[in-house]
């Protein structure tokens, strides 16, 4: 009999036990045959921090047999994302940090049935993203083939959100990069995309809600991709050339959404 789960997803929590509560709760709707569970927490280590978090993981009853928790010392959440990533034994990872939830509560069945079909070292499928004006959008579809022609340059790519990998390949890879501060889950989507080709999902992966690091310090996001893209795919000549300018493109867009609605100019 095969005790290997076929997925572990993993949860990174930090001073956050609603946020936590409520991806548990989105989990516990879906297919949890054969998955396993690793919440990793950077919580406060105060009598009132830990009984927030244990009492947000015991009230909510995971119906499977694979599950770890651990806390760890608060380092930033690459490094804490990466634990999760070595103490996890599944064939594939997906990270439903605390405050996401998956789109709906046929999302793990049906990744299980394409995965299972194509074999895929990794996939990806869109996600829905409450923006800070309560607009939820979903990701617009995307020609992979032809991002990959320009270097990923033109902002479209899959937040880990809306990606599952296999463990190896990860581990191949050697986990996040910390020395990117918000860029690290992306810098991993390139080195994939250098390994292989990934399975494209039909269907919506998950929700958040924009507002993290790299929406809050969208500048640094920037210059943190364009490193990225310079040291992973190494471009050189016409297609080094490229990426500067539709990164120049992109910037510029999105400086004019971003500033311009911090000012209230934009409507």
């Amino acid at each position: 009999m095969n005790t290997t789960p076929w997925l572990t997803v993993i949860t990174v929590v930090k001073d956050d036990h609603q946020g936590l509560l409520t991806s548990l709760r989105s989990l516990q709707l879906q297919d949890l045959e054969g998955v396993e569970h690793v919440v990793i927490d950077s919580t406060g280590r105060s009598m009132n921090d830990a009984a927030l978090l244990h009492s947000a993981i015991a009230e909510v009853d995971l119906a499977t047999r694979f599950q770890t928790y651990e806390w760890i010392e608060p380092s930033g959440i690459y490094p804490a994302m990466n634990r999760g990533l070595q103490l996890a034994t599944g064939k594939y990872i997906y990270f439903l940090n605390a405050g996401d939830t998956f789109f709906d509560a046929s999302v793990l069945a049906s990744t299980r049935q394409e995965l299972f079909v194509t074999k895929a070292a990794w996939a990806f499928g869109a996600v829905e993203i409450q923006e800070a004006t309560g607009v939820s959008v979903i990701t617009p579809k995307w020609d992979y083939q032809a991002e990959k022609r320009t270097g990923f340059s033109n902002g479209f790519f899959p937040p880990h959100q809306g990606t599952f990998a296999q463990r190896s390949s990860m581990l191949n890879l050697g986990g996040f990069d910390i020395s990117y501060r918000v860029a690290a889950d992306y810098a991993m989507f390139l080195r994939l995309a250098l390994e292989s080709d990934p399975c494209k999902l039909s269907f919506p992966i998950a929700r958040f809600s924009e507002g993290g690091t790299s929406t809050r310090d969208w500048k640094l996001s920037f210059r943190e991709f364009h490193s990225a893209r310079r040291s992973i795919l190494h471009l050189t000549g016409m297609n080094s050339l490229r990426e500067r300018m539709n990164t120049s493109t992109h910037y510029g867009k999105v400086w004019i959404v971003r500033e311009m609605l911090r000012r209230g100019k934009y409507k």
